[in-house]
């Protein structure tokens, strides 16, 4: 009985060998050719190895981005000048309103003081009819209805902002 032979030829030397596939080509190696494939493999992923490395050491360098910092302080500054503009115009809003509750509290006084010089002339005069009273107690009432109902002071939304937006694009 013949011994079965079990040798291909290998890829490198061309010579009929006990031979191994590599999974990764699909070519048969003799154990000496193998052995050469694998190291020329291993220098392969050692190149690559060291490429990430390099790549690595230069992403790590780039953190933080001294131009990231400055676009931050940038937008950080936008935000402090926006909140101020704000505070200002909500400043400016609320003189104007305490003007105007000012200016109606004034004319109530004005009108109050006006019937109280009124009521001391009468009272001192002693000469009125129902005519004065029913005036005096008409003017009395107007002013107190005045007083209760102070005018409404509107607020009006801007369909226009005033605060400048800003966008950054993300690069994507």
């Amino acid at each position: 009985m013949a011994m079965k032979n079990n040798k291909t030829l290998c890829i490198i030397c061309n010579k009929d060998k006990i031979t191994y596939l590599c999974e990764g080509c699909s070519k048969n190696f003799c154990l000496m050719d193998l052995t050469i494939h694998r190291q020329i493999l291993n220098k392969e992923l050692q190149l690559i190895i060291n490429d990430y490395d390099q790549f690595k050491q230069i992403f790590s360098e780039q953190k933080p981005n001294p131009r990231d910092l400055s676009l931050i302080n940038e937008i950080n500054q936008w935000e402090i000048d926006s909140i101020e503009k704000i505070k200002q115009e909500a400043n400016d809003r609320r003189e104007i309103v305490i003007r105007s509750s000012q200016t109606f509290l004034n004319d109530i006084e004005k009108k109050f003081n006006d019937l109280n010089e009124q009521l001391k002339q009468i009272r001192d005069e002693n000469e009125f009819n129902e005519i004065n009273l029913n005036y005096l107690r008409n003017e009395l009432m107007k002013i107190r209805q005045e007083s209760n109902n102070p005018p409404k002071i509107p607020i009006e939304q801007d369909s226009e902002p005033f605060i400048n937006e800003i966008s950054v694009s993300s690069l994507q």
